[in-house]
């Protein structure tokens, strides 16, 4: 089950990549909490890191589809 922030941070994804410190100012998360949810997000394969960039998986566009119904 995802938390409010990993949802949250998925859905910002899906529209487009974004850098870790753009995330954590849209989300206003403090840095240890979108650590938390990163290292989350990205163990369960719902976002890969490119460096401090940060992007959806095609797994991660079908869990925020889902979400939506």
């Amino acid at each position: 089950m995802l938390s409010g922030n990993m949802l949250r941070v998925l859905q910002m994804l899906s529209e487009e990549d974004m850098t870790l410190e753009r995330v954590r100012k849209s989300t206003r998360l403090s840095e240890r909490v979108l650590e938390s949810v990163i290292t989350a997000l990205v163990e369960k394969g719902y976002i890969s890191l490119d460096g401090d960039l940060a992007k959806i998986t095609e797994h991660g566009k079908e869990v925020v589809k889902k979400t939506q119904l």
